[in-house]
């Protein structure tokens, strides 16, 4: 089963880090930020950069009678689930001044716990405080993929946390992609201090589709809110 990689090394462009932006009931019992999706962007340069592109199809298994292919030969679908198994992602880069890297450091690391309020309906939410002394929350993306036509469920572990992710790589022709429900497994990020200024390295997991893109999804920077 294969499966459409893409593959880049030393590249500069934006990252940006989205959260579901659902609107908020007031049974959630926490503060309501209507349909704003927020997100965090970063700029960077030198990125290696590893990610699977799509999702594998099913294996083709062929049937035949005792070895021999006849005219009653054919092939069966093999099992679905590496369909539905999250894609890894990876990348390294060196981060630009302008990167809040304190809440980017707590969005990837998942420093702060993500909470459930009795009776909500949106999954986990991600506590991001701002400079200014308030919370930005950052709702989970798990929950709302779909792949060929059925919803995944939501994580069962109510911490465990996702993403979408959205790339643009700068050049004569932009490339860009967004990766849908990442999730970045605790100590799998880190963010480095070097002579020549911040190196962040993270791996992910995608469990939704990866698309391409030409421009990024609207939304509100967090750094607004700092």
């Amino acid at each position: 089963m294969e499966v459409r990689k893409i593959q880049l090394q030393g590249k500069d462009g934006e990252l940006r880090i989205y959260e579901r932006g659902s609107v908020h009931a007031a049974s959630d019992g926490l503060s309501s930020d209507g349909s704003t999706t927020t997100y965090l962007e970063v700029l960077f340069c030198e990125m290696d950069f590893t990610a699977a592109t799509g999702k594998p199809r099913t294996e083709e298994r062929l049937i035949m009678d005792r070895g021999n292919y006849d005219t009653e030969s054919h092939y069966v679908e093999g099992d679905d689930s590496p369909r539905y198994a999250p894609g890894a992602m990876s990348f390294s880069c060196r981060l630009a001044d302008t990167v809040d890297t304190r809440v980017l450091s707590d969005l990837l690391s998942a420093a702060s716990d993500a909470v459930i309020a009795a009776g909500t309906t949106i999954g986990a939410r991600l506590p991001i405080e701002n400079a200014a002394g308030g919370v930005t929350y950052f709702s989970s993306f798990d929950g709302s993929t779909t792949i060929d036509g059925n919803a995944l469920s939501a994580f069962e572990d109510s911490k465990k946390f996702s993403f979408r992710i959205e790339m643009k790589w700068t050049g004569s022709n932009d490339l860009g992609y967004r990766f849908e429900e990442v999730h970045f497994p605790p100590g799998e990020t880190t963010i480095t201090e070097s002579v020549d200024g911040l190196m962040l390295s993270a791996n992910g997991q995608c469990y939704g589709d990866v698309t391409r893109i030409l421009s990024f999804q609207s939304g509100t920077s967090i750094i607004a809110f700092t």
